[in-house]
């Protein structure tokens, strides 16, 4: 049988035409083969290129699915290649074709079956072209959410250090203000066992000057004067008060107490009545005024009657002895005590 010889187009060397690659290079010898060679290596290195530029599980992905497709064209290349050419091979046979023009409208023939079929391949290229590019999007944008996570994770990282610095100063201020705090309470508890014992000394000193008013009071006094003559310890001295037709007679009346009286404590009676204590005090030392507003000799009915407390501060006060009147001026001893020689007599 006649054979045609073929030049490899990539190392030519010399193979005969029914061998479908190169003896010595392995290159196809079909142009169709060449082709669809070409086109595949294209294809997984596009696919291959785009998938090395998302994350690492992307790029396994989408190696895998490169895979699975040249796998797919493989067996496509296996059913529509190298089928057919085994069955050209034995249509040689048992045709018994000898003319190459024969094998060429053959090969013709066979190329006009094989194109609908390569382009649902290159379509399916195409797919799996876009399925790869649409995993590149989805993997950019998730690498941008990474980054966005990411920022939110620093933001909360900066978020939980400030966090931190706040907790551990207000930790510190807590504790300075515990400790002033319990400065503050031993300094109070320092005052309150000083005005405890403040207190305890004020109740001592309480209980002793209500020892003292006890004692005062129990030595309370009372005094009778008769009021029919004067004496060292009792004198008056009348007087007339307006003109002729509203004239009012009185009397200024002096009386020598035995000790220097606490003012408060003084009440002065005639017969029943106490007198209005406006109208009679202590002048000095232990020398009682007193003005009855009536004629002098209606005072002479009863005593009168003058209880009083001593003053027990009053132990340098000079006690006097007697009273006596001269030119209408009072002197108890040879005191001074009251001038009266201005006062119309009655």
């Amino acid at each position: 049988m006649w054979q045609v010889q073929m030049n490899c187009p990539r190392c030519n060397a010399p193979n005969t035409e029914d061998k479908n690659y190169c003896g010595d290079c392995g290159t196809p010898l079909n142009p169709s083969l060449v082709y669809l060679e070409g086109f595949i290596k294209a294809q997984v290195k596009e696919s291959l290129d785009a998938r090395f530029k998302d994350q690492k599980l992307l790029e396994v992905e989408t190696s895998q699915a490169v895979i699975e497709r040249v796998k797919s064209w493989t067996t496509l290349f296996g059913y529509f290649v190298a089928i057919p050419i085994a069955l050209l091979v034995l249509a040689f046979a048992v045709f018994g074709i000898k003319e190459f023009r024969d094998f060429r409208a053959l090969v013709k023939s066979a190329q006009d079956q094989l194109k609908p079929r390569l382009e649902q391949a290159k379509s399916s290229a195409d797919n799996a072209k876009q399925q790869a590019d649409e995993a590149q999007r989805e993997a950019a944008e998730a690498k941008k959410t990474i980054q966005s996570a990411s920022g939110v994770a620093t933001q909360v990282r900066t978020l939980s250090a400030q966090f931190s610095q706040l907790e551990n100063q207000t930790s510190l201020q807590m504790k300075n203000a515990s400790e002033r705090a319990d400065k503050q309470l031993r300094e109070l508890d320092s005052k309150i066992e000083s005005a405890t014992k403040d207190i305890a000394e004020q109740q001592k000193k309480l209980a002793s000057t209500n020892e003292l008013v006890k004692s005062i009071f129990e030595r309370g006094r009372t005094e009778y004067f008769d009021t029919k003559s004067q004496n060292s310890h009792f004198v008056l001295l009348s007087y007339r008060m307006g003109d002729k037709s509203s004239a009012k007679n009185g009397a200024f009346v002096f009386m020598l107490l035995a000790e220097v009286p606490i003012r408060q404590t003084i009440e002065l009676k005639f017969h029943l009545s106490s007198q209005p204590r406006g109208s009679y005090s202590p002048i000095r030392g232990n020398v009682l005024w007193f003005n009855w507003g009536e004629n002098a000799e209606s005072l002479k009915e009863f005593p009168l009657e003058v209880t009083y407390i001593p003053d027990p501060t009053a132990s340098s006060t000079m006690i006097f002895k007697s009273l006596s009147i001269r030119e209408r001026r009072v002197y108890a001893d040879e005191t001074l005590v009251m001038d009266l020689h201005d006062v119309p007599e009655k």
